[in-house]
C-alpha cells in the first residue's frame, strides 16, 4: 500500500483513543474493575496496619505504588481481553495506519484510565495514611511512572497477545521489567512526601532514572511494536 494512502498519524491515534474512551463510557468495565480492585487493596492494607500507624505511614509510598501497579496490570489485561472479544485489534491491523499509532493510542488510553484511578487513590491515601501525596512533585513522579509502566505494559501485551497463557504471562513478564522504574519512582515519592521534603539534589538520581526509563521504553515500543503485534 502506498504510504500516501495511510491515515495521518495524529488522526489515527485520536480515533483509536476516542474508540477506547467511548467503549469504556458505554461498558464501564475497565475503570470499574480497576477502581474496585484498588479500593479493596487499599482498605485491606489500611486495616492490616491500623494498629501500627507509624509503620503504615512509613510504607505508604510502597503500598501506593503496589496498588497502582496491580491496578495498571488489571487494566492492561482487561484491555487485551476486550480486543480479543471484539476482534477490534485484528480489524485495526487491517486498517491503513502506522503500527506505531496503535502503540501510542493504547499507551494513551490505558494511561488515562490508570491516572483516573490514581487521582482517587491519592485522595484515599491522604485520608488513610496522612501523607502529603497532593504535592505537585509527587503528582509529577506518579504521572511519569505511570507512563513508563504502561509503555512497557502495552509492549508486553503485544508479545503475549497470541499465546495461550497470556493472562498469566503478562504480570510474570511485566513486573520484573518494571522494577528499574518502580524502585527509583518509589524512592522519589518517598523523598517528596517526607518531612521536611527532600531537596532536588537528594532525589535527582531517582527522578533521572524514571525519565530515562520512560524514554527508553517509549523508544523501544515505537521501534518494535510493529513486529511484536504481528508475531
Amino acid at each position: 500500500m502506498n504510504s500516501n494512502d495511510k491515515i495521518p498519524f495524529h488522526r489515527a491515534v485520536a480515533a483509536m483513543v476516542w474508540k477506547d474512551l467511548t467503549l469504556e463510557r458505554h461498558t464501564r468495565q475497565t475503570l470499574s474493575l480497576m477502581f474496585l480492585y484498588a479500593l479493596t487493596v487499599t482498605i485491606m492494607f489500611n486495616f492490616a496496619l491500623e494498629t501500627k500507624l507509624d509503620a503504615a505511614r512509613n510504607v505508604a509510598t510502597g503500598l501506593l505504588w503496589a496498588t497502582i501497579v496491580l491496578s495498571g496490570t488489571l487494566g492492561l489485561n482487561r484491555a487485551m481481553s476486550l480486543d480479543r472479544e471484539n476482534n477490534s485489534l485484528d480489524a485495526i491491523l487491517m486498517a491503513p495506519i502506522d503500527r506505531q499509532a496503535i502503540y501510542v493510542a493504547k499507551v494513551l488510553s490505558i494511561t488515562l484510565f490508570t491516572l483516573t484511578i490514581e487521582a482517587i487513590l491519592v485522595f484515599v491515601f491522604i485520608v488513610f495514611f496522612n501523607k502529603p501525596f497532593w504535592r505537585p512533585s509527587v503528582i509529577l513522579i506518579l504521572i511519569l511512572g505511570t507512563i513508563g509502566y504502561i509503555s512497557v505494559g502495552v509492549l508486553v501485551t503485544a508479545l503475549t497477545y497470541h499465546t495461550r497463557g497470556r493472562d498469566v504471562l503478562l504480570p510474570v513478564l511485566l513486573l520484573p521489567l518494571s522494577l528499574p522504574l518502580l524502585l527509583p519512582a518509589s524512592m522519589a515519592v518517598a523523598g517528596f512526601v517526607s518531612t521536611p521534603p527532600a531537596t532536588w539534589t537528594e532525589v535527582q538520581t531517582a527522578v533521572s532514572l524514571v525519565i530515562l526509563y520512560d524514554i527508553v521504553m517509549i523508544t523501544l515500543g515505537l521501534t518494535t511494536y510493529r513486529y511484536t503485534i504481528e508475531v
